[in-house]
């Protein structure tokens, strides 16, 4: 935690500079709305290259360079060819370079087409929305893990007839550009450890009712322009 608020306070001093230095030479064309525009791109560009998250660095890439063709002199391409190249970079770098969390969880290797809707009995669960929605029905006895990615999509997650190990489960979910909703018994204690950058976790634990020594459900992982809801039922 210390070394995440060294970053981030060095990050926003660098920024300062470039609000004052963009007003000099080349640069003084840009307007405020710009200079913003610039800080909130990278902090979302440089927070996605530590989580690997390639539609988080090559969306803001094409905006960044929107931004400064003209101050640069940089060759024009339409705003909108630019988003439409970094979507298929984002989406090529996601399969050559595909990510695993943490090492010590075990996952299943490739993917198929994924339904609207599916039954999963696993208790290491995996699925992938792309540009699509789909519901996800839980069924495994002993609960231990999951891996769920999200990209311009939305996913729904339903563990109310999926049973936790003793150990609690971790559950990681990536969701870029898109929307993931989970619905968990009121039982069950569920613990928010999800990173976000221009996103957020709506978690009202308000609405459980865990009991002493209720099972753990963990959710960690990175949100990036979506949001993910925990509904308790």
């Amino acid at each position: 935690m210390k070394s995440r608020n060294w970053f981030w306070g060095i990050f926003f001093l660098l920024s300062a500079v470039f609000v004052i230095a963009s007003q000099t030479g080349s640069f003084v064309q840009i307007g405020f709305a710009s200079v913003l525009a610039t800080v909130l791109l990278a902090a979302l560009l440089i927070s996605s290259a530590v989580h690997r998250n390639y539609f988080g660095i090559f969306v803001p890439l094409a905006f960044l360079y929107v931004i400064y063709q003209q101050p640069l002199h940089l060759v024009r391409i339409s705003l909108w060819l630019l988003i439409l190249a970094a979507i298929f970079a984002s989406t090529g770098f996601s399969f050559l370079f595909h990510r695993h969390p943490n090492s010590h969880m075990c996952w299943r290797h490739g993917e198929s087409i994924q339904p609207t809707t599916e039954n999963i009995d696993d208790n290491n669960p995996y699925a992938k929305v792309n540009f699509g929605a789909s519901s996800k029905y839980l069924h495994g006895d002993r609960l231990k893990s999951g891996q769920f990615y999200v990209s311009f999509g939305a996913l729904e997650l339903f563990f109310d007839q999926a049973q936790l190990s003793p150990d609690g489960a971790e559950i990681f979910l990536d969701c870029s550009f898109g929307a993931i909703k989970l619905y968990v018994p009121r039982s069950w204690q569920v613990i928010d450890h999800v990173s976000t950058s221009l996103g957020g976790v709506d978690n009202d634990i308000r609405l459980a009712q865990p009991a002493e020594n209720a099972p753990q459900l963990t959710l960690t992982g990175n949100v990036q322009l979506g949001g993910i809801e925990v509904h308790y039922i």
